[in-house]
Parts: structure tokens; C-alpha cells; sequence
């Protein structure tokens, strides 16, 4: 009989790696998430590649949005002649007119004057205002439907789009006003903001004019009776001077001094009560033509308006932002429009108090005349008392100097006006009309890719996370050590990863056509980790077996067997699989008996032995399964197959049966000098094998280690960090083929 070589003795290290040892798993830190996410680095770059590919798509569809940007500055003028009040920056309550100006850019009446200035009621320039290409209508098929807007409708549909999209902010805290529009038509964008600047202004100088016009007017007809009544009080006193003879008069009385003096303080009254009254017939008939009394002068003029409505513009703003992130049952949202609403009411409010503080002065102006004209009646009257000689000539002379002290006052006055309508400048002007834009302002590019890349990183740093969470497949020699706490021995590849070209090679016939490749190294591997795990001692029997069928374990022990005998050693390898023999068909066989015959004593073990036509290996078959192989396991029967083969042969192996459907790959194990578990690699379930390990030490089996079988050398030469295999690329050149 053969002998074996000598037992090799590795250093204490690898000894040590070999035997089962109660190693602490590794904690978890920046490196081991690091190896985790490169293991499955093919798989997110899979997926943050698709995501990319979507955004950029997304991005490359959408229609470019151009955005047209035009600038106010808001220079509130007073409206007193000679007030000091030059500048905007003079005047406390400027901020609240710049608010108060944004909130009126923003009105439907100036949005309605747009639309009708630039005929945005028409067909094509309606349908290109309204509706903005999609991506669904790059799409055959997907076009969206559009349903037509009644010609009545339009106007209104066409000031709701254009107040959707109109854009009025105030720059920092300055009388800088940005107004901007996107649209999908660049050009149509300038001319909407154009518009809307030109619009504001004309606007604003118009609601000074007429208010200053309308003042005229009263003040005109009031001129012509005071006209009137000068003439003919200058024509009464002429006459009477020369009917009586009296061309002047020397000196005066109290009484006609007070005379005098009250009856030119009637005559301002009068004045009082005449611009009281021009007043408030211009607010009554700013009203009557639909205004809602924002415009009044003395409205706009008012502090108290000006600070309802900056507080309005502030709680406008956060109805405005909470709209656009939350529904309208949104609570906040709907105290804000209450608080809204609550504001306006307020403010009409005080526009009403406005208008009766108007008709107040008016009465007061009306009352302070009628006092003064009965005052001057009086003394008048007292005059007549006391020189009723020259109470005629006095009378007519007080007549007529206060029918000119009324018409200078007048005339006055009209003039005044007249210069403010002359001098009327609007309390904006514009800084810089829109260009039209080149760049469109969307999609952004920049932002979408940054976006992009961020989603893509996160989704598939989450897939990874998912997929290693999900991933509970031994694949690396970590995996087997670390979750196992069994020795790692060997992995054995794939045919197509580990020969380049196969030929006509099967993974039995290979080990013998390409004994140089990484292929068989495996297998070598196998054999030097397996009859040296006994240290000092020798192996001669070797059991292999697996937790579930289909997991590569005849291959295994075929080629461990071949290498094995091809090493010099003489070797039998043992069908041990009493209910689905293999081995007879994976190598061709056609034997007349088996072990089931040695065994039932039907035939010799010569008989049974059958010689390998590629190795010097010797084989003994089974030919049929059955349940009496089991009972031969538990007679002695096999225990004395077992002692005769060892005398005969070096080493003894068998392929048993897996441990999890039947107790014959267990019972052959226990008999065995080692035993090797073999596990698919990444695809046998952990629980699968730590239930077969499970059983295997409860019989008091000899572990001797785990060899992970149909490993891709490929795939785990770029993901099996924490293998051998991950080094593949640096010593790929000493094998062959």
C-alpha cells in the first residue's frame, strides 16, 4: 500500500486560521461601510445612473422658460404746494406707500389694463398666454386635451394667468421695485412687463390729475359767480357815489372796522367751505365710479390705511407661501386669510371714517360761514345804528371790497391748483424697461443636476443599504469566520470564471484539461486546507456534504478526490449518497455493482471498484438508492467497508448526502476523520447552514471547516472584500490559461 507524504506542518498562523476559534466580530466602522458599498459598487451606479438619466432627461424635455424683469423706483411727491416734503426719503410713511404700491401692481384692474393694451383676448395670443407646453406634449399620443374658454370668459381668464405669474418685489430696502414674468415666449414675457411698468405709471399720474382736475372745475364756476357779484357791487357803490354825491370817505368807526374785518373772514370761510366741498364731491365721485376708495388722496395720504396695508402685505405674503406648500383646509392658512380679510375690513373702515371726516369739515366750513355772515350782519347792523347817513355808502363800500377779497381768494386758489396739475408727476417712474431674454430662467440646469446627483446618491446608497440588508449569502471568507465561526478552507470557482477558454472542458473533466488554472487551484486549496486541519496527525477519511441538494458537492468531492490522487496519494472516493447516487453518472460509469451490493454482501469490494479513466483515482459507485444503505450506516456493516478501504487506500473519500433532508450525510460524516460542509456560494440561506452545522455538531461530527462551492471569480475579484480573491488581479499571472 501506498503510503501518504509526509504531513505538512503550517506556521502557528495559518494553524491557527484552520481551527474553529471563537473570533470576535468586527465592528462595525467607516472601512466596513466602505466594503460593503464597493461590494455592490456595480449595482449603485446602476441605479443612481438610471435616476440621472431621468433628470437629465427631464430636464432636456421640459420647455424653456424666459423671464422678462423690469424696475420701478417709487419716489412718493407730495401733494402741497411748498411743502417741504420734497423727497421720499423726507417722508415717515414711505415704506408703507412702497408696500402699498406693490400690493397695487398687483390689482386686477391694472393686470385688466394690460390685457386689453396688448389684445390678450385674441385666439392665438390667449392660447399661447394660457397654455404652456408640456412634456406630455412631446408625446405622441400624450397631448393633453385642451377645452376652449368662452370669449366672454377670456378677459378674466387672461388677468388670472397673468397674476399667477406676475412676480412684484421690493429690493432690500430701497424704492426699488423688480417686476417679473415667465413665459415660454420671450417676447411676449418683455412686452406683458413692459406693460404692466407703463401701465403702473400712466395710472398713477392719471388718479392725481383727475382729483386735481375735478377741483378745478368747481373752483372755475365758483370764480365766475364771485365775478359777478364784483362787478355789480362795484357798479352799485359807483352809482351811489354819484347820486349822492359821495366820492370818498375819510376815517371809519369800530363797528366798520369789525365790519370789515368779519366780512373778510366770511369770504375765507367761504373759500374753506368751497374746497371742503370740491374735496369731498372728488371722493364721492371716485366712488361712483367703481373705486373701492384705495386711491382716495386722503386715503393714501392716511397712516393709519398705510399701516393696515403694510400689515396686510406681510400677512398676504404668508397666504401666499402657505398656499403654495399646504392645501386650503390648511389651518394656519385659513386663519391667515381671515386675518386678511380682517384687514381689509379695517381698512375700508377707515376709508369710510375718511369720507366722513370729509362730509364733517365740510358742515363745519358750512357752519363757520353761516356764523361769520351773521356776525357780519350784526355789525352791520350796528353800523346802520350808528350813522345811519353813511350806512348806504359804507354798506355798498363793504359789499364791494368783499366781493374782490372773495374772487382773489378764489382766483387764488385756482391758480395753486392749476400749477399742481402742471407740475403733477406720478409717484413712480420707470428705471429700466425689460430686454428681451436671452437665457432662459428654466429649466435651471445647475440646480436639476445637483438635485439629480443628490437623489441619485441617496437612492442608491439606499439600494445598497437594501440590497445588503436583504443579502444574507455566504461569499467572502469573512462571511464563514466571522458569521459561521467556522474555518474558512477554500473556494471553489466556477469553470467560466476561472478559464478563460474552456474548450470542450465539463467542471469534472477540467480539473484534469486545465490542472494549471485558478480552477483546479481551488480545488488544491481544498485538499492542502482538509488533510493538513489534523495538525501533526493524518486524514484518511473525508466526508463532504452540504445543507441542501444542488450545491456543488459531488463536483467537489470528484475533483478533491482527482487532486488528491494526482498528488501521488492512492485515493478512493466513496458514492455515499444512499438515496440520490451521483458520481457513476458525473463521471460516465457503467459498473455491473456497487456499494449497495458490497454492502447487502452480494458482491467483493473488488468487484464493486472501479479505476478512473483521467486520474489514478479509484472509485466505488452505488447503483441504486434505497433505504437499506441507511440501515448498513447504524449495523457495522460500513464501519467495516470503512477500515477496509483505509487499509487498502490513503486517504478515503465520501460524498454524502445533504444533512438537512435525510440523517445519512450526518451519520457518514461521524464516521469520517473530516468533514467539509459545502455551501453555495451567495446562495444558500444562512439559516439553511447553520442548521445543518447545527446537526452536524449535535452528533459530535468533526467540523473541520467550510468550503464555499460555484464561486464567480470574477464578480468577487471586484465586491469580495474580505476574501483572498479580492487580490485576484495582482496574482492572476501564475495561473494559466
Amino acid at each position: 500500500m501506498a503510503s501518504l507524504p509526509a504531513p505538512y506542518v503550517p506556521p502557528s498562523g495559518l494553524r491557527q486560521m484552520l481551527v474553529p476559534a471563537d473570533r470576535p466580530a468586527s465592528a462595525t466602522g467607516v472601512f466596513d461601510l466602505i466594503k460593503t458599498y464597493r461590494r455592490h459598487l456595480a449595482l449603485f451606479l446602476l441605479v443612481a445612473g438610471a435616476i440621472m438619466l431621468v433628470v437629465v432627461a427631464f430636464t432636456l424635455l421640459q420647455t424653456p422658460g424666459y423671464t422678462a424683469t423690469a424696475t420701478l423706483v417709487i419716489a412718493p411727491h407730495p401733494a402741497e404746494i411748498g411743502s417741504d416734503r420734497t423727497t421720499a426719503l423726507s417722508d415717515p410713511a414711505a415704506d408703507s406707500s412702497v408696500d402699498t404700491q406693490v400690493e397695487l401692481l398687483k390689482s386686477r384692474t391694472l393686470a385688466g389694463l394690460v390685457v386689453d393694451r396688448l389684445g390678450l383676448t385674441g385666439d392665438a395670443r390667449f392660447d399661447d398666454l394660457i397654455r404652456a407646453p408640456s412634456l406630455r406634449d412631446r408625446v405622441p399620443f400624450l397631448a393633453a386635451s385642451t377645452t376652449p374658454v368662452a370669449l366672454a370668459s377670456r378677459r378674466d381668464a387672461a388677468i388670472e394667468r397673468l397674476l399667477q405669474v406676475l412676480e412684484v418685489h421690493r429690493t432690500a430696502q430701497t424704492f426699488a421695485l423688480s417686476i417679473g414674468f415667465a413665459h415660454h415666449d420671450r417676447r411676449l414675457a418683455t412686452a406683458i412687463v413692459n406693460t404692466f411698468a407703463s401701465e403702473f405709471v400712466a395710472q398713477s399720474t392719471s388718479v392725481k390729475r383727475e382729483g386735481s382736475q375735478s377741483a378745478d372745475g368747481l373752483l372755475r364756476g365758483q370764480l365766475d359767480g364771485a365775478r359777478r357779484e364784483v362787478e355789480a357791487a362795484d357798479g352799485a357803490l359807483g352809482r351811489y357815489k354819484v347820486a349822492h354825491n359821495l366820492m370818498s370817505v375819510q376815517g371809519g368807526t369800530i363797528a366798520e372796522q369789525q365790519l370789515s374785518s368779519l366780512d373778510g373772514q366770511v369770504a375765507l370761510a367761504k373759500a374753506g367751505e368751497a374746497e371742503a366741498t370740491a374735496r369731498l364731491q372728488t371722493a364721492r365721485q371716485q366712488l361712483a365710479r367703481g373705486s373701492s376708495g384705495d386711491d382716495l388722496g386722503e386715503a393714501l395720504g392716511s397712516p393709519v390705511i398705510q399701516q393696515l396695508r403694510s400689515q396686510r402685505a406681510v400677512v398676504s405674503g404668508q397666504v401666499a407661501d402657505l398656499g403654495g406648500k399646504y392645501g386650503p383646509k390648511y389651518p394656519p392658512l385659513a386663519a391667515a386669510q381671515r386675518q386678511v380679510a380682517d384687514i381689509d375690513a379695517q381698512i375700508q373702515g377707515e376709508i369710510k371714517r375718511t369720507i366722513s371726516n370729509l362730509e364733517a369739515q365740510r358742515e363745519v366750513a358750512s357752519r363757520r360761514t353761516g356764523s361769520l355772515s351773521g356776525s357780519a350782519g350784526g355789525a352791520r347792523a350796528q353800523v346802520v345804528n350808528n350813522n345811519v347817513a353813511s350806512i348806504a355808502l359804507g354798506g355798498l363800500q363793504l359789499r364791494s371790497d368783499t366781493a374782490h377779497q372773495s374772487y382773489a381768494a378764489l382766483l387764488n386758489r385756482l391758480n395753486e391748483i392749476g400749477s399742481q396739475a402742471a407740475t403733477t408727476q406720478s409717484d413712480a417712474r420707470v428705471a429700466s424697461f425689460a430686454a428681451i431674454p436671452i437665457k432662459a430662467s428654466s429649466p435651471n440646469l445647475p440646480i436639476n443636476l445637483l438635485v439629480g446627483a443628490l437623489l441619485a446618491t441617496a437612492v442608491g446608497l439606499g439600494v445598497v443599504f437594501l440590497r445588503q440588508g436583504t443579502d444574507r449569502g455566504i461569499s467572502t471568507l469573512e462571511d464563514v469566520e466571522g458569521r459561521l465561526q467556522l474555518p474558512y478552507l477554500a473556494g471553489l470557482p466556477t469553470l467560466g470564471s476561472a478559464v478563460r477558454y474552456v474548450g470542450g472542458s465539463d467542471p469534472i473533466s477540467a480539473l484534469v484539461d486545465h490542472s494549471g488554472s485558478a480552477y483546479a487551484e481551488g480545488f488544491r486549496n481544498l485538499a492542502a486546507s482538509v488533510l493538513q486541519a489534523a495538525g501533526e496527525g493524518k486524514v484518511r477519511t473525508i466526508a463532504l456534504t452540504s445543507a441542501l441538494p444542488n450545491e456543488g458537492k459531488t463536483t467537489a468531492a470528484i475533483g478533491l478526490a482527482r487532486v488528491v490522487a494526482m498528488g501521488g496519494a492512492k485515493v478512493v472516493l466513496v458514492d455515499a449518497d444512499m438515496r440520490r447516487p451521483s458520481i457513476a453518472n458525473a463521471l460516465g460509469l457503467r459498473p455491473a455493482v456497487g456499494l449497495q451490493q458490497v454492502l447487502e454482501g452480494e458482491a467483493d469490494l473488488d468487484e464493486a471498484l472501479v479505476r478512473d479513466t483521467d486520474s489514478p483515482l479509484t472509485i466505488l459507485p452505488m447503483l441504486r438508492s434505497g433505504p437499506t444503505g441507511t440501515t448498513a450506516l447504524s449495523d457495522g456493516s460500513f464501519d467495516a467497508l470503512i477500515e477496509q478501504l483505509k487499509h487498502r487506500f490513503d486517504v478515503v473519500i465520501f460524498d454524502a448526502s445533504p444533512v438537512l433532508p435525510v440523517v445519512d450525510g450526518r451519520l457518514v460524516a461521524k464516521k469520517a476523520d473530516a468533514t467539509v460542509l459545502l455551501v453555495r456560494w451567495r446562495k444558500t440561506p444562512d439559516a439553511a447552514v447553520e442548521m445543518a452545522i447545527h446537526l452536524l455538531q449535535s452528533l459530535g461530527v468533526k467540523m473541520t471547516g467550510v468550503a464555499l462551492s460555484r464561486v464567480d471569480l470574477k464578480a468577487l475579484s471586484r465586491s469580495g472584500y474580505g476574501d483572498p480573491a479580492q487580490f485576484m488581479g495582482s496574482y492572476s499571472s501564475y495561473y494559466t490559461n
